[in-house]
C-alpha cells in the first residue's frame, strides 16, 4: 500500500512539472487596455507646485496615460487627449448644485500652455507623460478651486480601461486639480498659523484684545503670503469675499537679517489698495517685523519642536468697515497689533 502511494505521489508531481513547462508566463493573460490615472471620483490631485518654479518658468504637471494587463507594452500605442468640460461640469453640480458662488474654475488659459496632445507608450513600458506647463499661478485667487479637465478622444489599444470598483465606468476622463504653494503657506492644504502674545489695541477706544485664534496663510507669490489683519474676521460664507478683500493683507518676506540668520525681514501692504491701510511700526522686543525659523526645547532624550514665525508690529484700518444708508462706506477706527503667527512644521519632512 505505501509504495503504490508512493509510485502515485511520483506520478502528480510529473504532471505538475510538466504542466510548469507548459505554463508560458510571458503570455498577457489581460488585455492592453488604456486609461488616464485619477484618484477618487475621477479627480488627480497630486499636482502642488512651488510658486518659486512657475515664476522662474520651470514649473509643470504630469498627466499620465497608463496601459493595463499583466506585461508590458508589446507595441508603441498612441493616445490623443483633448479639454472636455463635461467632467467639471458634473463636479460642480454634484458638490453645490446651483449655488454657483461655490463652483470650481477652470484653469484660466493665460496660466498655463498644453502638452502635445497626442503621446506615446512606447513598447516596453506601460505609460506616457504629458507634460502641461504652468504659468502666471500668482495671478489667481488661492481661495478658488482650480482645475484643468482632459479625455481620451483616441487610442490603438484594445479598449478604454475601466473602474473595477464601478461597473462600466470608464477610466477615460480625468480632472486635475491644480494647487500651489511656497515655504510660507499652500491652497492645497490649511497652514494655520496659531496668534500667541499677540494683542490688538483700537487707537479710538484704547480698548485691547488678545487674539488667540488661528490665521490661514495662503500663497500669493513664492515669498509672500496673505492672511486677515489683526484680529479681523468673517461672519458667514455669503460675505466671505468682501471681507478677504478688505480685511486682509500681504506679509512679503526678505533678506536674511543681520543679527540672526534664522530671521528674515518682512513688509506688509494692502491686498486691495482702496480697501485697507497699513503702516509698519518700529520694532518693539520680540515684535521686529521678521518671519523667524524657530527651534524650541530639544534635548538629549527629546526633539525640539520647529515653528515658522510672523513677529509682527504694525497698524492698520479698514477703509471698507461699515456700508452706510447712502451707498458709501465708513473708514473702521486705526487698529495698533502687536502679532506672533506660529505654525507648527517638521523641517525634514519640508525635504523629502
Amino acid at each position: 500500500m505505501k509504495k503504490y502511494k508512493y509510485i502515485l505521489g511520483c506520478a502528480l508531481a510529473a504532471v505538475a512539472l510538466s504542466s510548469c513547462n507548459n505554463y508560458d508566463f510571458e503570455q498577457n493573460f489581460y488585455p492592453h487596455k488604456v486609461g488616464l490615472m485619477a484618484g477618487s471620483n475621477r479627480i488627480y490631485d497630486r499636482t502642488t507646485v512651488e510658486l518659486s518654479a512657475v515664476e522662474n518658468g520651470t514649473a509643470s504637471i504630469k498627466l499620465v496615460a497608463n496601459l493595463s494587463g499583466s506585461q508590458m507594452a508589446d507595441r508603441d500605442y498612441h493616445v490623443t487627449i483633448a479639454h472636455d468640460d463635461s467632467l467639471f461640469n458634473a463636479y460642480n453640480k454634484s458638490n453645490f448644485d446651483i449655488d454657483s458662488t461655490k463652483f470650481a474654475r477652470l484653469l484660466p488659459q493665460n496660466c498655463y500652455e498644453d502638452p502635445a496632445l497626442t503621446g506615446t507608450i512606447p513598447s516596453g513600458t506601460n505609460k506616457c507623460l504629458f507634460d502641461i506647463k504652468l504659468k502666471n499661478l500668482g495671478t489667481l485667487s488661492p481661495d478658488s478651486t482650480y482645475f484643468l479637465d482632459y479625455k481620451i478622444v483616441s487610442h490603438d489599444a484594445s479598449a478604454l480601461a475601466t473602474d473595477n470598483n464601478k461597473l462600466g465606468v470608464k477610466l477615460n476622463h480625468v480632472l486635475i486639480k491644480v494647487t500651489w504653494k511656497n515655504a510660507y503657506g499652500s491652497t492645497a492644504e490649511g497652514w494655520n498659523y496659531q496668534l500667541v502674545s499677540s494683542q490688538v489695541t483700537n487707537l479710538e477706544t484704547k480698548s485691547t484684545t488678545r487674539p488667540t485664534n488661528t490665521v490661514r496663510a495662503f500663497p500669493v507669490a513664492s515669498n509672500a503670503v496673505r492672511f486677515l489683519a489683526g484680529d479681523e474676521k468673517w461672519d458667514n460664507y455669503e460675505k466671505a469675499l468682501h471681507d478677504i478683500n478688505v480685511k486682509s493683507i500681504i506679509a512679503t518676506i526678505g533678506s536674511q537679517t543681520v543679527t540672526n540668520p534664522s530671521a528674515y525681514n518682512v513688509m506688509l501692504k494692502p491686498y486691495k489698495q482702496d480697501s485697507i491701510e497699513v503702516e509698519m511700526l518700529t520694532p518693539v522686543g520680540e515684535y521686529n517685523n521678521t518671519f523667524l525659523l524657530n527651534e524650541l526645547g530639544g534635548s538629549a532624550s527629546t526633539n525640539p519642536t520647529y515653528f515658522k514665525e510672523f513677529r509682527l508690529h504694525y497698524r492698520y484700518r479698514v477703509m471698507k468697515n461699515t456700508k452706510q444708508n447712502d451707498g458709501t462706506w465708513k473708514e473702521g477706527p486705526w487698529k495698533e497689533v502687536l502679532s506672533k503667527l506660529r505654525y507648527q512644521y517638521n523641517p525634514r519632512a519640508d525635504k523629502l
